[in-house]
C-alpha cells in the first residue's frame, strides 16, 4: 500500500509538471524588441544613437541576463520546432544602413549578440548604382554588403519594402484613398516581391520577416503578407509582445521599443523589463 501511494504520489508530480509546461508554452513568452535606426559619432536623435550609446546597451544586456535570439528561432519557437533561452531580446535595426555594418557589427560580435536589418530596397540600390558607398553618415548597404552579411552567423535581413517608405503618394504601406482593394493588393505585392527577388538572388535566402514603414498596417494588409510567406511583422507600436506556440498569428503585429538616442541605457533596460 505504501509503495502504491508513492508511486501515485509521483505520477501526480509528473503530471503536474507536464500540466505546468503545456499551460507555460499555451501562454507564450513576452519578447521585448528594440527598434534601432541609425548609428552616428558626429549627431542623435529620436532615430539615432552613438556607437558609445550603442556598447552601453549590448553591454547591460549581457550583463542582465538578455539573450540575442534571431528571427529564425522565434518563428521555429511558435512552430513548435524549438525553445527559446531564458530573458530573450530582439535586436532590429531598420532602413540598412551602412552605418550598421560599420559601427554596430563589431559591437554585436564583441557582445555576441544577434541582429535583424530590415533593408529598404530603393536606397540599397541607389548606393549599390552610384558608387557612392562606405560612407556611415549617408550610405545604405550595397547588396554585396547585404550578402556577405547574411552568410555570416549574427546578422539576418528583412524586408521595408522595395519602395513604400514614403509619406506620398502613399504613406507607408496604408492604402490610398479610392484605391480598390484590388489595385492595393497588386500594388503591395509588385512592390514587396521586386525586393524579395533581389535579396533571393543577393542572398539564396528566401526572406520571411517585414517591418512596416511607420509602422502602418491594416487588416488586408497583414493578409496579403501572409499570404506572400512572411511569418513576421514588425510595427512601431510601443510595448513588449507576446508570442504564443501554435498561434502564428501572434508573430504578424510585434510590438517594439523605439531606441532613442535622447534617453539613456537604463531607461532602455525599464522598457524592455518584462514584468
Amino acid at each position: 500500500m505504501k509503495k502504491f501511494f508513492t508511486l501515485l504520489t509521483v505520477t501526480f508530480i509528473v503530471l503536474s509538471a507536464c500540466l505546468n509546461i503545456a499551460c507555460a508554452k499555451d501562454d507564450g513568452i513576452e519578447l521585448p524588441i528594440l527598434m534601432y535606426h541609425s548609428v552616428l559619432k558626429s549627431k542623435n536623435g529620436v532615430y539615432i544613437v552613438s556607437p558609445s550609446q550603442l556598447e552601453r546597451d549590448f553591454k547591460r544586456l549581457t550583463e542582465n541576463g538578455y539573450n540575442a535570439v534571431t528571427c529564425k528561432q522565434v518563428i521555429d519557437y511558435v512552430d513548435g520546432k524549438g525553445d527559446l533561452p531564458k530573458k530573450p531580446v530582439l535586436i532590429t535595426f531598420d532602413d540598412g544602413h551602412y552605418n550598421n555594418m560599420h559601427y554596430a557589427l563589431p559591437l554585436l560580435k564583441k557582445y555576441n549578440l544577434k541582429a535583424v536589418i530590415n533593408v529598404i530596397g530603393r536606397f540599397s540600390a541607389f548606393s549599390t548604382e552610384s558608387g557612392d558607398i562606405d560612407n556611415p553618415n549617408y550610405s545604405h548597404l550595397t547588396w554585396d554588403e547585404i550578402a556577405d552579411l547574411s552568410n555570416g552567423e549574427i546578422i539576418e535581413i528583412g524586408n521595408h519594402t522595395y519602395n513604400m517608405h514614403n509619406y506620398n503618394p502613399r504613406f507607408g504601406m496604408s492604402q490610398k484613398y479610392n484605391e480598390t482593394d484590388r489595385q492595393y493588393v497588386s500594388a503591395i505585392q509588385k512592390d514587396v516581391d521586386s525586393l524579395q527577388k533581389i535579396l533571393f538572388e543577393s542572398t539564396g535566402k528566401v526572406c520571411r520577416v517585414l517591418a512596416y514603414p511607420f509602422g502602418k498596417y491594416n487588416d488586408l494588409l497583414e493578409k496579403t503578407l501572409v499570404g506572400m510567406g512572411f511569418r513576421m511583422m514588425f510595427t512601431c507600436n510601443e510595448g513588449v509582445s507576446r508570442i504564443t506556440r501554435g498561434k502564428p498569428e501572434s508573430l504578424y503585429r510585434l510590438k517594439r521599443i523605439n531606441r532613442s538616442g535622447l534617453y539613456d541605457t537604463e531607461t532602455v533596460m525599464k522598457k524592455i523589463a518584462v514584468k
